[in-house]
């Protein structure tokens, strides 16, 4: 019989913080789910030089009784395609993703299923069930502290259908476009999968996801409980300095999100997405090539800055980035 939540755990270099955040993970009070762990060829070591693989190893004591995997790609794929990964062996009907350098709160997994029914007799069960969830820092000892500005904690309280969903979320900003700290259904994923092709992508993946999942949705409820604890500055898409042009190429992999969702709207001209909401990408797009321009500015090394942004140009077209730098100067 399979699980009712599979939650699905990426691993890119935070090997320091994995064992915390599957101990947050495997104390769940929550009866039926599964854990898959994922690392993209990591080669990342905790303070005690453990690899990913014998940290879920580890993790394993904590409770036998839940179905604990570990996958390792052989090769760098990127997130994106992690995520997708973690997709395909998930055996459940709901996903959960949980960053490897975030944690549970405790009890989130029994708050996100609150909204439904586990018989299934009775109650309505839902596309996407997302819950509160607080960006901070953790001190020495452990504790956590909440950062004064709520980054990522867009939420609609309540229930959205169909075209609703997409134009809180493109259009308004009410629903997060982050996939954790929710329920999402494994069909749902599945389907935004299929019109996403192979990309090596490592940034922004989470808005290319969600355009098509709140697209194909049709039932989604926020609700007013903390599920997601989110570390500020630890992960990939923290400014930290860039002294290779690897580096650098990741942070460019992000035009591959917005060309993949401008292909698609130029496939499917009769689409219900507006005029305005194709607006609000168009508005995107240039929000992320103005940040990757700040990022050359502040984090990429000196002597590289000249590769780097020709690399930047042919990424994103130069005449599209000398359009930007203009407006961002």
């Amino acid at each position: 019989m399979f699980p009712l939540i599979s939650v699905c755990i990426p691993v890119f270099n935070t090997e320091s913080f994995l064992l915390q955040c599957l101990q947050s993970v495997m104390t769940q009070d929550f009866p039926d789910f599964e854990v898959i762990v994922v690392s993209d060829s990591s080669c990342g070591k905790d303070e005690k030089g453990r690899s990913a693989k014998k940290i879920v190893r580890l993790a394993q004591k904590i409770n036998k009784k839940i179905p604990l995997r570990f996958i390792e790609n052989n090769e760098n794929r990127g997130i994106l395609e992690t995520r997708r990964t973690l997709c395909l062996e998930a055996k459940s009907q709901y996903i959960c993703y949980v960053d490897s350098d975030d944690q549970l709160e405790e009890g989130a997994l029994s708050a996100l299923v609150s909204p439904m029914s586990l018989s299934g007799l009775t109650g309505q069960s839902y596309d996407i069930i997302q819950a509160q969830s607080t960006a901070g820092t953790y001190e020495e000892n452990g504790t956590f502290i909440p950062a004064v500005q709520k980054r990522y904690n867009s939420i609609t309280i309540g229930q959205l259908h169909d075209n609703q969903m997409f134009h809180e979320w493109v259009s308004d900003g009410n629903i997060s476009g982050v996939l954790w700290s929710k329920l999402i259904r494994r069909e749902l994923l599945l389907q935004a999968f299929e019109n996403i092709p192979y990309s090596e992508c490592n940034f922004a993946e989470d808005y290319l996801i969600s355009f098509f999942i709140y697209q194909y949705a049709k039932s989604y409820i926020g609700i007013d409980k903390k599920a997601y604890r989110y570390r500020i500055s630890s992960g990939i898409s923290s400014n930290r300095k860039i002294d290779n042009l690897r580096k650098w190429e990741m942070v460019c992999s992000t035009s591959s999100v917005f060309a993949i969702i401008a292909l698609w709207l130029k496939d499917h001209p009769d689409s219900p997405i507006t005029e305005e909401e194709k607006e609000c990408i168009k508005r995107k797009t240039s929000l992320y090539l103005a940040n990757n321009l700040q990022q050359l500015k502040e984090t990429v090394i000196p002597e590289l800055q000249p590769q780097a942004y020709q690399l930047l140009c042919e990424y994103w077209g130069e005449d599209f980035v000398n359009k930007i730098q203009t407006l961002v100067q």
